[in-house]
């Protein structure tokens, strides 16, 4: 059976991924960053004789992790909280019956929530375009772009004080 201590490390290990920090004693791993805010995490809990892997929202990617929350939680990937300002969801994988990790159930857990995190960055395409544009483009391509104001005078006459 698997030390409690590296058992996150070897899940972690077990899809091809590698360790950023430790966190709480080694009870918990998080992975590098695939893209900015958004990186994998796993812990185990051997009482309860489960691994967990997920993904964890950060920074600018917790707006990706409130788009693809319902998402997540559809495929059976609960919310949790190990540490405050970042989103973490995660879905369990049961011990194989030696308590070694069970490593079927793990890599098609991997597949499944790389589609999910890969349907959330396609959906982030165009609005990513988008926000790293200039305000001017941004206010061009506006609905009012073209749009006739009749503005104010502006004589001198609104000011109370002198300049």
């Amino acid at each position: 059976m698997i030390e409690p201590s590296s058992r996150p490390e070897r899940l972690m290990g077990a899809i091809g991924l590698r360790p950023a920090t430790n966190a709480a004693s080694g009870r918990y791993l998080r992975s590098l960053p695939l893209r900015p805010g958004v990186r994998y995490w796993a812990t185990s809990q051997a009482r309860f004789r489960e691994d967990y892997l997920g993904v964890q929202f950060y920074g600018e990617g917790q707006v990706e992790g409130l788009r693809l929350a319902a998402r997540l939680e559809r495929a059976g990937f609960k919310a949790r909280k190990p540490q405050s300002n970042q989103d973490t969801y995660a879905k369990a994988i049961p011990f194989d019956q030696g308590g070694e990790i069970d490593l079927r159930r793990l890599q098609a857990l991997r597949r499944e929530l790389d589609a999910i995190l890969q349907s959330g960055e396609a959906e982030d395409g165009p609005a990513a375009a988008r926000a790293s544009g200039s305000f001017r483009d941004f206010m061009l391509t506006s609905p009012l772009a073209d749009a006739d104001l009749d503005l104010p005078s502006r004589d001198s006459g609104w000011r109370e004080g002198a300049l």
